[in-house]
């Protein structure tokens, strides 16, 4: 008999009412400045004057953040920190990172093709005890219109693009108690 002993969840949650609400988040991140930002291969809003739709966010997502609140069995959540993406150009990637060591981060593709853009991919804590080799997984089917959240402290990373067609992807991080 196997029992776990850990295990990194992964909530997805099906945008209701996905027009409105993207088009509700992209006006309050239409001004912002995006630009490369130290040694990042992609362009990103995070330290714009103007990224400070946290709270908006909350707001137009309140229903998928309850449902996630439940799911997960939390009394509190609030967004800390949230930013967007944009990879425009062949070969603009995210290197491995992770966020924080407590706490979820949530992710949304605003644009994303299936066909020409990849997924994002975790680097599991550990390697696999047969071949010793890197646990890889990605996210299952992505698109527009999911929210995925997982603990902050897993590894993640996206491949370099093969394509100039824009992907774009907001990102959060959120306290929980």
């Amino acid at each position: 008999m196997m029992n776990l002993l850990f295990y990194a969840p992964l909530y997805t949650y099906e945008v209701k009412e996905w027009d409105r609400k993207k088009k509700a988040l992209l006006a309050r991140i239409k001004n912002n400045t995006f630009d490369y930002h130290g040694i990042a291969d992609f362009k990103s809003d995070r330290q714009s004057k103007k990224n400070s739709y946290a709270l908006d966010f909350e707001g137009i997502f309140q229903e998928e953040l309850d449902e996630f609140k439940k799911e997960a069995q939390l009394q509190y959540l609030k967004v800390l920190d949230i930013w967007t993406l944009k990879y425009t150009q062949k070969n603009e990637n995210h290197c491995p990172h992770n966020h924080r060591s407590i706490g979820y981060t949530g992710l949304l593709y605003l644009e994303y093709d299936p066909k020409v853009h990849g997924p994002t991919k975790f680097i599991g804590p550990w390697n696999d005890p047969v071949s010793d080799t890197t646990q890889l997984a990605m996210l299952p089917d992505p698109k527009p219109g999911i929210m995925y959240i997982w603990p902050s402290a897993l590894v993640h990373y996206a491949d370099g693009m093969k394509t100039n067609k824009l992907r774009m992807v907001t990102s959060w991080d959120m306290e929980v108690k």
